[in-house]
This record gives structure tokens, sequence and C-alpha cells, in this order.
């Protein structure tokens, strides 16, 4: 079984380990993404800005913006010599022009209006303002769903134009000049990935959580199934003695001529009764132990005097001297509303449980309080006590602190887990404070009423 566990937990490591690196490879290759096209985007706007810039700048024909729009132009004069030469004051001769009107394409007109700005614009040199440039930028950028700071330089040279850069050419000067934009992207890159990120980090977190958890789960079973075996072991060994007795004593009756002797017939069945009497309580409290799982036990509540009662369990403890076991009222009342029978289990468990591991000097302290809301019970001794890496676990089923292979004291490991769920059905809480070496005490908090 631990092996196929561990195939099975390797699988699970590698599968993690996979949607992990795929989650973080989709985030790189996603905002890579959204690099390109926040770049493109940029790119475009700026172009486009250039283009409205220019429109702005030059007075075009009124013919363009006609309902079909036109351009017309001059085709050539009559004689056929330099129309600007034959308009000048010198000369004395006469000349005709011939012009052509050419209807042009709506779909076209832009193309024409932005042609005709770069080339009178070409023969003004008219500077370039920044800031108009930057508010028509900045606009086209909004509307793209892109509002962020913008700075705009103007360079010389096209050559400096880097790749990836955010940059437009204006080529209607004498020499080509580049407007290049500082664009704060992060805020823009990081409002369109930010979700994409979270989803992908909460991917990476469930598969985190539930390698976690499958982790914990399979180191869990392997206790469990070590607390099982040891379980088994353990009960097998506490069987074995009584039955070994009850052979004993039945081979004596039957063979030894006991049946003859009441005396010793006596004796004889009186150790057997003792025996099976021992039996049958401990399958009686695992068969309760069993019912408490299934939810299948009641409570019955009645005013009970817990001085009287703690004093009835403790007289059943014989072999204990008086002075190891002591009581210590805080409160002048000592009845409380409860199930005696289930108390009176909870205290001759924690009660046994104190007496096996604190030790043959130890004494047990047995502590009864009275609150407005609560009372308290709560039993300690100055044993060997529990480390901190056991305490977690002293309540589960089966589970006995590891002593290596001896265990110097008897039991199945089934004495505080059924402490605490007898306390759960009488709506109390319990915990443990313990230091190794320093003992142990068990606390109880149940309500009032």
């Amino acid at each position: 079984m631990k092996k196929k566990l561990t195939i099975t937990f390797g699988i699970a490591v590698l599968t993690a380990l996979s949607i992990l690196i795929f989650q973080l490879y989709w985030i790189y290759n996603n905002y890579r993404n959204a690099q390109h096209i926040f770049s493109v985007t940029a790119t475009n706007a700026l172009e486009k800005s250039v283009d409205q810039y220019q429109l702005q700048q030059i007075d075009l024909p009124t013919s363009l913006n006609y309902k079909v729009p036109s351009l017309t132009v001059f085709m050539r004069t009559l004689p056929d010599q330099d129309a600007v030469a034959l308009d000048s004051t010198k000369s004395k001769q006469l000349f005709k022009a011939e012009m052509s009107t050419v209807a042009i394409d709506k779909r076209n007109v832009p193309v024409v209006k932005a042609l005709i700005a770069r080339l009178l614009l070409q023969q003004l040199h008219k500077p370039i303002d920044l800031k108009v440039l930057t508010g028509i930028y900045k606009e086209l950028l909004r509307k793209e769903g892109i509002d962020v700071p913008v700075t705009l330089n103007l360079r010389g040279s096209p050559a400096e134009v880097r790749p990836g850069e955010i940059a437009a050419t204006i080529s209607y000067y004498k020499s080509a000049v580049v407007i290049s934009a500082v664009v704060d992207s992060n805020k823009w890159l990081l409002r369109h990935n930010l979700l994409p990120a979270l989803v992908s980090v909460l991917l990476i977190l469930l598969s985190a959580g539930s390698l976690w958890y499958m982790g914990f789960i399979i180191r869990r079973q392997l206790k469990l199934d070590g607390m099982k075996n040891e379980f088994i072991r353990n009960i097998t060994h506490e069987l074995r003695t009584p039955m070994t007795i009850l052979r004993s004593s039945n081979e004596a009756i039957a063979q030894f001529g006991v049946a003859s002797d009441p005396e010793k017939l006596s004796r004889y069945t009186g150790i057997n009764n003792a025996v099976l009497d021992k039996l049958e309580n401990e399958v009686e409290r695992i068969l309760e132990i069993s019912s408490l799982e299934r939810n299948a036990v009641s409570v019955n509540w009645q005013r009970v005097d817990l001085s009287e009662l703690i004093q009835a369990v403790t007289k059943r403890f014989s072999g204990i001297e008086d002075n190891r076991i002591i009581l210590k009222l805080s409160s002048p009342t000592t009845e409380i509303n409860t199930d005696p029978d289930k108390l009176d289990t909870i205290l001759s468990n924690l009660i046994d449980n104190a007496l096996k591991y604190g030790g043959n000097d130890t004494d047990i302290i047995i502590e009864f309080s009275v609150a407005p809301k609560n009372w308290q019970l709560s039993v300690s001794d100055a044993g060997k006590g529990i480390s901190k890496e056991n305490l977690p676990f002293i309540f589960d089923n089966f589970y006995r602190v590891d002593t290596g292979e001896l265990h110097d004291v008897k039991g199945y490991g089934l004495g505080l887990s059924h402490v605490k769920r007898l306390t759960e059905l009488l709506k109390g809480k319990i915990e443990v404070q313990s230091r190794l070496n320093e003992g142990s005490r068990f606390i109880i908090n149940f309500p009032l009423r």
C-alpha cells in the first residue's frame, strides 16, 4: 500500500508541476502578446495623429469636400511653355491653360487629402507643434482604450528608430524627421493582464493546495494504516491473555478434580467471571465508540453531584493509594446538569490515562470550577508528558505515541478519542496542555445549561 501511495503522490507532483509550468508560460506569453498589441496600437495611433496634424495645418481644396469630391489639376499650356514664365510681367505672349477635373472616390478622399497636405507642408516648412500633436495623439489613444501619460520627442534621423519603439517618420521636410512617443504602458498592461494573471495564480494555488492536501491525506493514511496494524497487534495480545487464563482454568476444572472441590471451583469460576467481565467491558467500549461514530448514542441529562461522582470513580481504582488522586473544588456548588454515565466514562478514561503515563510517584489532580456560563473539569499529572509533534493526533482513533517497538503501557489507542466524542456529545470542548517530561493537563469546558 505504501508503494502505491508513493507512486500516486509522485504522479500528482508531476501533474502539479506541469500545471505550474504551463500557467507560468501562459502568463508570460499573455504578457508578451499584450505588449505587442499595445506597441502596434500605439504606433498606428501615432501615424494617424501625424496625418490628422498635417490636415489641420493646411487649407485643402474645397472641392474635396463636395458631395461628389473632385480635384482640378493643371494639365498643359498652349504654347507648351512654363506657365509661370508665361504669366510673368516680362512675357508679352498670350497663352492658354488646359485644366482637368478628376472625380475622386469617397474611399480615397482621406489618402488624397493626406498626400496634398504633405506636399503643401513640404513647401511651407512649418515647424511641428508637439503640444498640438500630443493632444491629437492622446485623443486617438483614448478612443483605443489607452488612457496613459504620453510624451512626444522630435528626432532628426529615421535610422535611430529601434525595433519595437513607438515612432512615426515625417518625410515632408527636406530631411526626414522622427516623432517618438514615450508611453507609460505599465498601468495599461497591468489592467489588461490582471484578471488572467489572477486566474492563473488561483489555479497555481489550487494545484499547490491540492498537492499539499493530497500529501497530507497520504501521510495521514499511512499513519492510520500503521495505527490500525498496531491496534490489531494490541487487541490480539489483549485477547490472547484472557483466552489463556480461561483455557487454563477450564483444563484445571476438567482434569484436576476441581469440580469436586466447591472452594476451588468457586475460586476458578470467579477468576473466569472476572476475565469475562473485563472482555465484555472492552467489547462494550469498542461498540460504544462505533455507535458514537454513527451518532447513535442518546444523552440522559440529570442533575448530578460532581463531588460524589468523582469519588465513586476514584474508588474503582482500588490499587491506587488515596493520596495519589487529589480533588480540588473551586466552587461551593458541585451540582451540574449532565449525563452521569458518560461523564463517568470520561473521568475514568482520563484518570486511567494519567495513572498509566504519569508514573508511580505522580499525583493526579482533578479540578472542578463553575463560571457564570460554563463549568470546567480538568485532570492533570506531572508525568512524562506529550511531545509537540504528537499533540495534534492524540484524539485520533488507534493513535498511540510512538515509542519504538516496545510499548510499556497496554492499550488500543481508543481512550482519548472516546473521551473527545463523549465530550462533544455533552456539548463540551476538550483541550490538552502538555510538554515533554513536564506532565499533561486535560481541560474540559461544558456549558452550564
